[in-house]
């Protein structure tokens, strides 16, 4: 998208007439209209501060004029800004022809290239929902733009008369100061309600409530500035408290009314400030205009940042949801072929329809039923996963006895166990019935216990203990085993959703052989362990829905423990 197509409606308004002549008339109409609105802004803000004595103005608003329109038409609205600024330099202040037209042309050559530079640096997205479009908008629209403006008026008044290094650098700050001030506390506003760039989503639909906020806190502005100071110091600081709700109404109703009441607050309280009322007077230690200045910058800056930061964090959340939602349906129809797969290859081996006499068919029929098994495992593991994330994991903590479940959980295991030669123990030492759900708690059994197993040499131990913490009454559930353990780092990697480490030895040679991709979390020479990385994660969020937490006690070459404490039986009256 360019620059001259950014404001919806208006590159087709002024592209409408298909006759060159058409098309001519239209430009020259914007250009006009740009022009006069120049001009009312600048002679409004111009004779207001000189009855104060102040020139250049503390903050001139047709800076903000001038770029908003050259965002709109990039150079085609050149003239406009232009003419706009030669006839308010010309005869609102009575510079020379020759000077004006110099202080004009960087007035309007500023605007069009901050526009350029932000189309040429801008995020994909709208340029207020990113805190990168939000530092492009500052260095370009804000800094640039004015920084241009200020160096060729700034040469233009010292070409009649001597330079003097001094006086120019303090003429180019206050210009620079007057043109930044302006664009920064209502160009936003005007390319928001204009349409230049995309208003971020609302929170929700705007009530009473929002716009009796919004009516307050201008009420306050005008009733602070329009009155003499109290004569106490500390009175200064309350303009700068009006931060708080203009947060709020930029996350609960919009960037545009927020940034609309910031910019309503900023001039009040320029133009308050200039005329010798409002807070700032009430002390003599800093230019009160300064301090005026500071809070426009405060104000506008805190809305556009936390705004930018706030659409970020939702855009991230919305992008993780679509991936969790997408992982749960291609899971979901993952299931169905799958089953069949298995049990297909289970009736195979089983030899329902006759016997396998070929030994190596049932090596392959063994080897289907036995990826469709892991894979199976692997998508209930997604899927849970899924759940979890979006909330809809839910618990239903009852008074059961674990020693069926402990038991149905360890028979499943046992092949396993068997074939690595790993004797699993069961040590039974609970005082009465534990507080758990029976699902969740048979997940985290049987996900505890094939790691355990998984990771555990050959003629290596597993052990589950169930037992009863005498002091708070809690039933704790604990499985340790003897395998290679883990370091801090590796506690931290088995944690992580999708976190994998090395699984066991296998030669270097072998694993550039084959031109296996090594993860940093894998060194090389070593293999991966079987599944996704998310058992152990799921396992931690399930004790998490039990109120408890999943305590891990390992050290490389002693074997692993791992421990959860259920909430005692007392706190079943209280669930109920």
């Amino acid at each position: 998208m360019s620059v001259e197509t950014q404001l919806a409606g208006v590159p087709a308004f002024l592209n409408r007439p298909s006759s060159p002549v058409g098309r001519a008339a239209m430009w020259i109409g914007a250009n006009i209209l740009v022009t006069i609105i120049y001009y009312l802004f600048g002679y409004t803000v111009g004779t207001y501060f000189a009855a104060y004595g102040l020139f250049p103005a503390p903050i001139w608003l047709p800076a903000s004029i001038s770029f908003v329109a050259a965002a709109i038409g990039g150079w085609r609205f050149l003239p406009g800004i232009f003419f706009g600024s030669l006839w308010i330099n010309a005869v609102h202040f009575g510079e020379p022809l020759l000077v004006a037209g110099q202080i004009s042309l960087t007035n309007a050559l500023g605007p069009v290239i901050g526009a350029l530079a932000i189309e040429k640096l801008r995020p994909g997205a709208a340029l207020f929902t990113r805190f990168s479009g939000v530092v492009i908008f500052v260095l370009c629209a804000v800094l640039l733009h004015p920084a241009i403006a200020a160096t060729g008026g700034t040469i233009a008044l010292n070409m009649a008369k001597p330079f003097e290094v001094g006086v120019a650098n303090k003429v180019w700050i206050s210009w620079w100061l007057s043109d930044s001030g302006g664009t920064l506390c209502f160009a936003p506003t005007l390319m928001l309600w204009l349409g230049c760039e995309k208003m971020p989503r609302r929170a929700h639909r705007v009530g009473k409530r929002d716009v009796l906020v919004w009516l307050a806190v201008a009420a306050i502005s005008i009733g602070l500035f329009a009155c003499p100071p109290l004569p106490f110091s500390i009175y200064t600081l309350v303009p700068f408290l009006l931060v708080v709700p203009l947060s709020w109404i930029a996350l609960q109703i919009s960037l545009g009314a927020a940034y609309s009441l910031a910019s309503l607050v900023a001039i009040i309280a320029m133009a308050g400030t200039a005329a010798g009322v409002g807070p700032f007077h009430a002390q003599t230690v800093i230019n009160p205009l300064q301090l005026a200045g500071l809070l426009i910058v405060l104000l506008t800056m805190n809305v556009l940042t936390i705004v930018a930061l706030f659409c970020e964090r939702r855009a991230a959340e919305e992008a993780s949801h679509s991936k969790t939602m997408l992982l749960a349906t291609a899971s979901h129809d993952l299931r169905t072929p799958l089953n069949a797969i298995i049990g297909f290859a289970d009736m195979m081996r089983q030899g329902v329809w006759g016997p396998i006499e070929n030994p190596r068919y049932k090596d392959y029929v063994d080897t289907i039923h036995a990826s469709g098994s892991m894979l199976l495992n692997l998508i209930h593991d997604i899927l849970d996963r899924s759940r979890i994330e979006s909330g809809k994991r839910q618990i239903h903590p009852l008074l059961l006895d674990a020693q069926p479940v402990v038991q149905s959980c360890l028979d499943l295991i046992a092949p396993l166990a068997a074939g690595k030669r790993i004797a699993l123990r069961f040590d039974n030492a609970i005082d009465g019935p534990l507080f758990a759900d029976e699902l969740a708690l048979k997940q985290i059994l049987l996900n505890l216990l094939s790691n355990a197993v998984k990771f555990t040499p050959e003629e290596g131990a597993v052990t589950l203990r169930l037992a009863t913490d005498t002091a708070s009454g809690a039933g704790v559930m604990e499985i340790s085993d003897t395998g290679p353990g883990m370091d801090a780092e590796g506690l931290r990697v088995a944690l992580e959703p999708f976190g994998q480490i090395a699984g066991g030895k296998i030669g270097a040679a072998r694993a550039q052989q084959d031109n296996e991709p090594l993860s940093p979390r894998i060194e090389a020479g070593e293999r991966r362990a079987e599944g996704v990385g998310l058992g152990l994660p799921n396992v931690a969020r399930l004790a998490e829905l039990h109120g408890t937490k999943l305590v891990i006690d390992s050290k490389p070459g002693q074997g692993t423990s791992m421990k959860i404490s259920f909430p005692a039986a007392k706190f079943a009256d209280r669930a109920a």
